[in-house]
């Protein structure tokens, strides 16, 4: 009788690794190195416009007006936009290593997929307003991009499904300090370490947002998962 299954002592059939991947994950992916690509490879006026319209921008001197989608998109946006190749390259190995994880656990489908997408840009708002409100309140103008804020929640996600709370806090903690080392030490020592600024307001913002923002979304879009003890 014909059978779908291989022999006994036939060797498992391996599937591509792309499989494996929920697909959000990749179009997301895709979305921001085709961008950022665009940035990069693009003419000086379209690099202008990209970062006119994408980019997190405070100066107390100045008012941004008639941006292209207001004053609200670059909160969204900026997660699009990267400083250099070493900026995006960095930013989309920490997309691999932990987005693969977060998006199943939101479960597969589109209602998985807009989970894990509102959880990305839930966390890119949360650094975006984080680093906006640091800026004012030092009066310090700056310009931030990078999806480094969405990505920093995903620190405290994977933690969550690790080892429940113990594990956001054990995974989070040590991105938490680098950046409070940043904050005391200042930019030099951004440079030296990665080359260029860091907005460490932001990855604490997404950070924090990741943190409090992941076990919520995930008890309603999946209520069968515990990750609490």
């Amino acid at each position: 009788m014909p059978s779908d299954y291989p022999p006994s002592h036939s060797a498992p059939r391996r599937e591509p690794v792309f499989n494996r991947f929920p697909v959000i994950v990749l179009v997301l992916s895709a979305a921001i190195i085709g961008i950022s690509t665009l940035d990069f490879m693009g003419s000086a006026a379209m690099q202008d416009w990209l970062w006119y319209a994408g980019a997190i921008l405070y100066d107390p001197g100045v008012h941004f007006a008639a941006r292209p989608f207001g004053n609200i998109g670059p909160l969204f946006l900026h997660a699009f936009l990267h400083v250099n190749l070493f900026h995006l390259v960095m930013n989309m190995t920490a997309m691999i290593a932990f987005g693969p994880a977060i998006a199943m656990a939101f479960g597969r489908g589109l209602k998985g997929a807009a989970a894990f997408l509102i959880f990305f840009f839930a966390c890119a708002v949360a650094g975006a307003v984080a680093q906006l409100g640091w800026s004012a309140f030092i009066g310090e103008q700056m310009s931030a991009v990078g999806a480094s804020t969405a990505l920093s929640g995903f620190f405290a996600a994977a933690g969550w499904l690790q080892g429940g709370l113990r594990g956001a806090i054990r995974l989070s903690l040590p991105w938490l300090v680098i950046n409070l080392v940043i904050a005391v030490a200042g930019n030099a020592l951004s440079g030296a370490m990665f080359g260029m600024q860091l907005a460490w307001a932001a990855h604490i913002g997404g950070l924090a947002g990741g943190f409090v923002l992941f076990p919520l979304m995930l008890k309603a879009v999946r209520p069968e998962v515990r990750i609490f003890p």
